[in-house]
């Protein structure tokens, strides 16, 4: 229901009492923080604080997750100095992704490698809000970049798919034209339409926008939303596979071949953690084409 960072952001929120200055602590943008409280209380059901409160006031699910940050977070510390005086010196491998919902299929490598290395640990960076990729050591985008400096590792190809309710009138046609969004409400993350691929490589070349654009703050909910008939989404073929109820939804490739792009690692050869970068790849690699077995 949530994880170690929620934890951590109770606490600095606590600490700071405003959003503002939590999210200068924590070296996010409010915009991220915002949104990562909001996923939270989303999976509790609940509100964590009152809003307008200055310092900031927590509701009883929130002054709960406080004090169970409070007994863990310290037993969390000296753990992980007891582990770094073991195995040596510690090494954060902060992972950034300019791709939409690419995480996930991540999580299993980073623990894995993380148990096995105890010195290494995986940051990741909120795939909604990337605005500096400078500081992060692995960038995972669907985009071909044309910087000089940097190393580019193919990790796989996947396809773009709409989902559809298989009530909803378009469930019967066997792939979607740009025309077929016209007359739709389209869910879709919370960012700008320039980054998203549905509008860049599908509609905007054919003029076309659709009835209502609604955006859903993560894949999960999106797909339930799609299930139940409230608007057409468009995700990684992956991801749908992983997440959806398949006796629920239709899956309809995005033109008569399809839409098909390709996942990127890019990396900088001169970096300090080049050894461990280039350890973590593979596994990366074996991950993703384990999404399709």
């Amino acid at each position: 229901m949530f994880e170690l960072k929620h934890l951590k952001t109770i606490s600095a929120l606590n600490a700071s009492g405003t959003i503002r200055k939590t999210a200068e602590k924590l070296f996010l943008s409010q915009s991220a923080l915002s949104h990562q409280l909001k996923e939270l209380e989303f999976k509790l059901g609940d509100k964590i604080f009152i809003r307008n409160t200055s310092p900031v006031q927590f509701t009883r699910p929130g002054q709960l997750l406080l004090e169970l940050a409070h007994k863990v977070l310290p037993e969390v510390e000296n753990t992980m100095s007891a582990l770094k005086g073991q195995s040596g010196a510690e090494k954060t491998l902060t992972l950034a992704f300019a791709c939409h919902a690419c995480f996930q299929w991540l999580l299993p490598v980073t623990q894995a490698l993380s148990q096995q290395n105890p010195g290494l640990r995986f940051s990741f960076a909120d795939p909604l809000f990337i605005e500096e990729y400078q500081q992060a050591d692995i960038l995972f985008t669907d985009e071909l970049t044309e910087k000089n400096d940097l190393e580019l590792e193919e990790i796989g190809q996947f396809e773009l798919v709409a989902v559809v309710a298989n009530q909803h009138p378009l469930a019967q046609k066997t792939f979607l034209s740009p025309q077929d969004f016209q007359e739709i409400n389209l869910l879709t993350y919370p960012v700008k339409t320039q980054r998203l691929d549905i509008f860049n490589l599908f509609l905007s070349p054919h003029a076309i926008t659709p009835n209502k654009i609604k955006q859903v703050e993560n894949s999960h909910m999106m797909l339930q939303m799609a299930a139940a008939d409230m608007g057409v989404a468009v995700l990684p073929d992956w991801l749908v596979t992983s997440l959806a109820t398949p006796a629920l939804l239709k899956r309809l490739p995005l033109g008569k071949t399809g839409l098909f792009k390709t996942l990127y690692a890019s990396y900088r050869p001169t970096n300090s953690k080049l050894t461990e970068i280039t350890a973590f790849l593979p596994r990366a690699i074996d991950a993703f084409k384990a999404l399709y077995r």
